[in-house]
C-alpha cells in the first residue's frame, strides 16, 4: 500500500466529486482533505483486517474492495462489494471501534484515506462537521443493513 499526500488540490476535488462528500461545505471538504492522502492497494491486498486498529477512513475512487469475514469450516465469505464512491472503515466513529471485518482490495484500488486521529480532532472542534460525517455515515449505516436484509431474504426466502 502506498500513500501520498503531495497533491491537496487533486484530493479536494475528488473529495468534493465523491458521493459520500457531495454537496458537503467547502470548508469541510478543505480540512477533509489537508488530512487525506492518496493511498494504492494492489488487487489481493488488504486494506484492513478483522481487529485492526481504526486508522484510515477510505473513500473509494477506483476499483472494488470486498468485506469479508470469517465463517467457520469455511472459506472467507463476502458480505459486501464496496466501488467507487463507497466508503470503507467507518468503525472509528462509534468510540474508536476496532475493524469489524476483513477488507481485501478486490481489484486495483485507490482511495481517498483520511487520517482518523486528525479526522477525530477535526470533529471534536468543529460540529458542523461532525453533523455533516454523523448524517453522512448513517445513510451508509441503513444502506448496508438494507443490503444484509435482502441478501438474507434471497438466501434464506427461498428456502421455504
Amino acid at each position: 500500500m502506498s500513500r501520498d499526500r503531495t497533491d491537496a488540490g487533486g484530493i479536494r476535488r475528488t473529495l468534493g466529486d465523491h458521493s459520500f462528500f457531495g454537496g458537503m461545505d467547502p470548508r469541510h471538504l478543505d480540512t477533509l482533505a489537508r488530512m487525506a492522502a492518496w493511498s494504492g492497494h494492489p488487487a489481493h491486498s488488504w486494506l484492513a483486517h478483522t481487529g485492526d486498529a481504526p486508522n484510515w477512513f477510505h473513500a473509494i475512487v477506483d476499483g472494488r474492495v470486498g468485506i469479508e469475514i470469517d465463517a467457520p469450516g469455511r472459506d472467507p465469505l463476502i458480505v459486501a462489494t464496496l466501488h467507487p464512491g463507497d466508503v470503507v472503515g467507518w468503525s472509528w466513529f462509534v468510540d474508536r471501534q476496532p475493524w469489524q471485518f476483513d477488507v481485501v482490495a478486490l481489484d486495483d484500488v485507490r482511495t481517498v484515506a483520511i487520517d482518523v486521529e486528525d479526522l477525530l480532532d477535526a470533529c471534536a472542534s468543529s460540529e458542523g462537521l461532525r453533523h455533516e460525517l454523523t448524517t453522512r455515515l448513517l445513510r451508509v449505516v441503513a444502506s448496508r443493513l438494507h443490503g444484509t436484509r435482502m441478501q438474507l431474504v434471497d438466501v434464506y426466502g427461498s428456502a421455504r
